[in-house]
This record gives structure tokens, sequence and C-alpha cells, in this order.
């Protein structure tokens, strides 16, 4: 199926009505009619609206995360703009990026200074790409690297060479132990061979979670598994030919009208194949170069590079802050082996940038935390997690000092 050919899709959320006063956050002010509404009491025509500017416009690798219904959004009146958000108190966190024509965003910036000035409110853009970021900047938004994206041109993506003799390893490893790739294709299936299949997807995730330090899904930045909920999003599994037991599968988030594809959720089970995902990724990158989509994404490295830019509003506290996460994160969760593996497919790296409407605080970066869920983790998994990188990093000083 040529995801760039998909007739629009109806939404498989909630029966929506009006938004009742709570699900309304702040009143719009006189000039610029806007509202931060729950995406599940959008109407049906709003929804599609919300939709179609996700699927059209979406730029980062979670712009097509506006759609799940528990988020919420702004919606500009005329449907020609939107914004996905997770409202803290007087916090907005915007992931995804501008949902707009670019030749729109640069007027919905200026409008979103004025809105969150008039509303007290602090705006933070995350995931904001070098091309609007000059929006951001004329408004005088404060502006720092937040991390960098990790793009795969599909027009010239080769497997041949040393630099990709790791991923064919892994590639030709999984096939000999019986790992067929294939896509999910819901409304081809019969009930209870969708019911059957999507409990396999949960027994993944919840197994891929349960040894992480956070051993539930995070929040913001970070999809959910909504397998009744994926409208325009792709699904494909890693099933094992022997056993008939999926021990892997990713979910793609469409971007630029369906051109490219970002790669955002990645399970797999604790005894999955070794190269299972890698073997994965392969096949999903080869069957869209098929289908003449142009690029991927295999989603954004937080941290990477954010100390590396300096413009004129950056925030000293978010380049600390970004350096001691890095640090924290490689030490309970190797961000340094995530960064490994993605870079192991030779991506083109792209800044990303995290826009904030008045200036980064001490506060605004603990509701972050909160928001995402940074203080709901395992203690348990902490513990291990600390002590297996304290034994790592022993033994691999042993081995140079030998």
């Amino acid at each position: 199926m040529n995801v760039t050919n998909q007739s629009p899709v109806k939404p498989a959320v909630a029966k929506r009505s009006e938004p009742t006063p709570s699900q309304v956050i702040e009143p719009t002010p006189p000039d610029v009619n806007w509202q931060v509404r729950r995406v599940d009491s959008l109407s049906k025509s709003e929804f599609e609206a919300l939709e179609r500017l996700a699927y059209d416009y979406g730029e980062s690798p979670e712009s097509y995360l506006a759609v799940e219904p528990e988020r919420f959004c702004i919606l500009s009146p005329d449907h020609t703009a939107a914004l996905s958000v997770i409202p803290a108190g007087r916090f907005l966190h915007c992931s995804g990026g501008i949902l707009a024509a670019p030749e729109n965003r640069s007027q919905f910036v200026r409008q979103l200074s004025d809105w969150a000035k008039k509303n007290k409110r602090v705006v933070a853009c995350y995931s904001i790409g070098e091309q609007d970021r000059p929006h951001f900047e004329a408004a005088n938004w404060e502006v720092s690297k937040f991390g960098e994206d990790t793009l795969l041109d599909l027009d010239t993506l080769k497997w041949s060479g040393k630099p990709y003799e790791w991923v064919r390893r892994q590639s030709n490893f999984c096939q000999r132990m019986g790992l067929v790739a294939r896509e999910i294709h819901p409304e081809k299936l019969d009930k209870e061979t969708w019911t059957k299949l999507k409990g396999e997807l949960f027994e993944v995730l919840r197994d891929d979670l349960k040894d992480r330090f956070y051993d539930r899904e995070i929040n913001l930045l970070v999809g959910k598994l909504q397998p009744d909920n994926l409208l325009r999003r792709r699904l494909f599994v890693a099933e094992n030919s022997q056993t008939e037991r999926i021990e892997a599968f990713i979910v793609g988030n469409p971007m630029r009208g369906g051109n490219s594809l970002a790669l955002e959720m990645f399970r797999k089970r604790s005894d999955a194949t070794r190269g299972a995902i890698p073997f994965l990724v392969k096949d999903v990158l080869d069957k869209l170069r098929t289908e003449g989509v142009r690029q991927a994404s295999l989603s954004l490295l937080i941290w990477k590079g954010s100390r590396e830019y300096t413009g004129n509003r950056s925030s000293a506290i978010l380049r600390f802050g970004l350096f001691a996460g890095d640090h924290l994160g490689n030490l309970l969760y190797s961000t340094q082996g995530l960064t490994h593996f993605k870079t192991r497919f030779r991506p083109e790296l792209s800044n990303c940038y995290l826009c904030v409407s008045t200036q980064t605080s001490i506060l605004s970066v603990l509701s972050f935390m909160y928001t995402i869920g940074a203080f709901r983790f395992s203690i348990r998994n902490a513990v291990k997690s600390i002590r297996h990188s304290i034994t790592r990093s022993l033994t691999r000083k042993k081995s140079d000092e030998s």
C-alpha cells in the first residue's frame, strides 16, 4: 500500500461533541479566536482538518501524534494551521512543529506570541526545524538547540559497502533464523485475527518496557501504542516463521503528505532474535523505496549537539540541563547506545530546536519533566541500570589498562 495515495480517513476515536467548559483551557482573545481543546472534543470536520494538517505539513517525527485523542490542540478557525499541545498549568508544551503550509507559519508564530502574552501563558515548541527557526527568532522567542533528527534519503540509500556491513549482517542473521517482516493492514483482517494480533503487540510492549528505567510509555515526544487509532500511521512486524510469534514491531508516522515516514516507535521482546530491530528497519526502508517514498526518519536524538548552538537568545539553563540530562540518561538507559544504533544507518543529521515564548526557567524545565513523566520511573530498574553501567565502565577500564 502506497501511503501517498491513501484517501482521507475517518477518525477512529470516540464520538465527538461540542467542548464542555472543562475541556476549554483558556477563553480566546477577541482578535485571535483560539482555544486549547482536547482532540477528542473536536467535531468530525475539525478532527479531519487537524489530521489533514498533520499529514500534509508535519515535518518532525512526532507531528502526526497530534491525532492522539487524549492530547490537546490549537486549531485556527479557518483550519489552515494547528499546533499539538499538552497543557500543564500556565505552561503549554507543543510537540511536532507548526502544522501549516510554509507560507502561513510566520504569521501563525506572530499570532501565537500575541496570544501567549495576552493569556499569560509560557509556550514551548519542540522539534522546530531549521527552516522555521527564523520565524521564532523574528518574534523574539528564546531559541535553543534541542537535538538532531536522523534523516535518510531513500532515493540514494544503498546497502553496499563497508558503512552498511553491520546492517547487512544483522538482517542476514535474522533471515537465517526464520524472521519475516510484513506490514499489518487492520482493515484487511477479520475481528478475531486483529484482536489476537493486538494482544501480541501489547505483550511485546510490556516485555520491552519491563526492565527499563521508564517501565511505561512516556508523553509528549513519544507516541502511545494505539492500534485502533492508527489512521494513516503504518504498522510493521517481525514475525518468527517457526514459532508464529511477533518478536518486534515498528510504528511509522507519515510526514510531508506521505513523501516521508518517521519510524517513531521501536519495540521488541526481551528474548527476540538478535538484530530483530535493525532487520525490521532495513525491510521497512526497502519497502518504502519501492513505493516511491522519498525520505525516512529514525526519529529525534534528544540532547545530541545541544551545546553547539548559541544564538542571540539561546538558554544557558537549557544547555546545562540537556548536557546533564545526556550524561544522566546514558547512565540510566544508554542514550549513547541509542545514538550509536541509529547512526549505523548513516542518516543525515539535522538540527531541531526548542522555542520558548518568553524564556526557559527552572520551573518550565520541571514542568517539561513532569509532562513527559520523568518522575514516574521504576526505582528497581533504576538501581539495576546504575549497577550495570558502573560494572560496564569498570570492565572497560580494566580492559583498556590491560
